[in-house]
């Protein structure tokens, strides 16, 4: 691999760090609003999509992780 592509790759790897940032701090408040919720509506519909949209930042940014992995190993 040639210097201008391991460059272009470090930029994207920034690029991901930076989402990862930002879906890293919407999952924190979206617990955050899980932890503040009144105990009478825990389990309520609202309080499972909150769950829902939590977990599934938590593996989007589980799999942004794996993508900096494997383009750091590419370059």
């Amino acid at each position: 691999m040639n210097d201008k592509r391991r460059k272009r790759l470090r930029e994207a790897v920034k690029m991901l760090d930076h989402a990862w940032s930002i879906v890293e701090l919407a999952q924190e408040e979206e617990e955050d609003g899980m932890d503040n919720m009144p105990e009478n509506l825990q389990g309520s519909e609202r309080y499972e999509k909150m769950e829902e949209a939590a977990d599934a930042l938590s593996d989007a940014m589980e799999k942004i992780g794996e993508a900096m992995e494997q383009i750091r190993v590419a370059i």
